[in-house]
Order: structure tokens, then C-alpha cells, then sequence
């Protein structure tokens, strides 16, 4: 026994990286390379398996991406002790969160919370999930954050500074953020904020509250082409390999499939 709340994890990958592959000739999905041997995508889902209670998980792609999404996730994707599911993600990020919770609903019996994270995050460490999740615990929903030290300035149409702005009381907000299943879900069927840049202000505008935890400097964010030193070289290979991997990740799937037809059996 452990005391760890039965929860999912929602790992968001259906971006298209155009500020990754901004000015460059061949385009990846920042979450399919690779640091330090393994992808970015498999470094930001892989520490939800390590804490006790994860009880499904969902990752969102971009449409006809599956494939590459499998191989990007290595040995993840075999993993069937628990309801592993790939979809399809929208125009938004608010819609591909929304269709991953809706495809979680199917599990919600053993669902009390869901954490919802970056798959462009793969500095992520289990104990930034379990002191989220601890604090989801008590008040409903919680994110890590940090404190903002740097002046902060907003600048005017013609790109200079125009005035400097109080930073009292402003955080830089992480995810994994984490909420309980049911408040998030009502939350997003009933947002018309298409807009929302994450899940917290979805769930503030339906009256709810989240409290923040200490976030992590290392937890940070693939952004740039320079975030990923030898990008360039991994682009090039990568693309001379998809193809393959691509034949290789449909056996996956369905296997997969079969799988899940015969409940989960080997």
C-alpha cells in the first residue's frame, strides 16, 4: 500500500515546433530528438512511471504523427500495465488537452487527479511531481512556480520600452500541473477560452484555485534550435531515418492494439 492518490498523466506533444525550426530547411518536432540518448519526449513522460498511483497516461501529437510518436517514447510505448493512449491533438492547446481529458474519461473511475505537462519538458524530476501532486492533494490543484527577480518591462508597437511593470507578487508558472480530474475536465467542456496559454487559467476562469509549489530552474523548456546543441546533426539523421522507424512503429501499434483487444493479455 502507498499514499499516493490514483492519478493520470497528460504529456502535450501536438505543437509544430516553428519556433524550434524557424529558419531551417528541415523541420522535426523538438520532442523527437534526443539529449544525452534519449528524446525529449521520453525524458518528459518517463518520470510520471515512477511515482506510485499513475494509473493512465495520454499523449497528445500532431495529426498522422503516431508513428514517429511511438518512436520517440522508445521503450515507453511497450509498456501495457496501465491504459497508454496516443492521440491526435488540435489547432490549440486548449483542444488537444480537452480531447486528451475527454479520452480519459473512459478510465475516470480510477482517476483522482490528472497531471498535465510538457512534452517539450524533459528535465522533469519525481520530486517535482510528488510535492505538485501533495499539494494538488490539499487545495484542489497546484503548479510549480518561481519567483520573478529580473526587472520586468512592457514594451511599446514600435518594439521599444515603454514602461516598467510591478513584479510584486509574479511567477514564472511550470507545469506538471495538477487538478483533480473532474474539476478540470468541467472546467475545459465548459471554457469558450480558446486562447488559454495552459491549463491554469482555464481552470481559474470556472472559480477554482491552484496553489503553487517551489518549481525548479532545471525544469525548463525546450524552446530554440539552441536548446538542443547538436540539433543540426540530428535533424539530418533523423530524417534520413524516418521512414524505417515509421514502418517499425506500426508494428508497434498494432501490437498495441491486439493488446488492448484481448485486455491487456501477453
Amino acid at each position: 500500500m502507498n499514499n499516493f492518490p490514483s492519478f493520470a498523466a497528460v504529456i502535450t506533444a501536438a505543437g509544430k515546433s516553428e519556433r524550434f525550426n524557424k529558419g531551417h530547411e528541415n523541420t522535426v518536432k523538438k520532442e523527437y530528438l534526443k539529449i544525452d540518448g534519449h528524446t525529449v519526449l521520453y525524458r518528459a513522460a518517463e518520470p510520471f512511471f515512477e511515482i506510485p498511483g499513475l494509473s493512465a497516461i495520454c499523449v497528445t501529437c500532431p495529426e498522422g504523427c503516431e508513428d514517429e510518436t511511438i518512436i520517440a517514447l522508445e521503450d515507453l510505448a511497450n509498456i501495457n500495465t496501465i491504459p497508454f493512449l496516443i492521440i491526435p491533438g488540435g489547432e490549440t492547446r486548449k483542444e488537444s488537452v480537452g480531447k486528451a481529458l475527454n479520452a480519459l474519461k473512459a478510465f475516470e473511475d480510477r482517476i483522482e487527479y490528472v497531471a498535465i505537462h510538457d512534452g517539450a519538458r524533459p528535465f522533469l524530476r519525481p520530486e517535482l511531481i510528488i510535492s505538485t501532486l501533495a499539494s494538488a492533494t490539499i487545495a484542489g490543484a497546484a503548479a510549480p512556480a518561481i519567483r520573478i527577480n529580473d526587472s520586468v518591462k512592457r514594451l511599446a508597437s514600435d518594439g521599444f520600452i515603454k514602461e516598467s511593470i510591478d513584479r510584486t507578487g509574479l511567477v514564472r508558472v511550470q507545469t506538471p500541473q495538477i487538478f483533480r480530474f473532474k474539476e478540470i475536465l468541467k472546467a475545459h467542456e465548459e471554457s469558450k477560452n480558446s486562447a488559454a496559454t495552459d491549463d491554469i487559467e482555464i481552470y481559474l476562469e470556472a472559480g477554482y484555485r491552484c496553489m503553487p509549489v517551489q518549481g525548479s530552474h532545471e525544469n525548463r523548456k525546450i524552446t530554440y534550435f539552441s536548446d538542443i546543441p547538436d540539433a543540426e546533426s540530428q535533424i539530418e539523421q533523423y530524417v534520413k531515418e524516418r521512414e524505417e522507424g515509421r514502418k517499425s512503429a506500426r508494428a508497434t501499434r498494432r501490437m498495441r492494439e491486439l493488446l488492448y483487444s484481448l485486455g491487456g493479455e501477453e
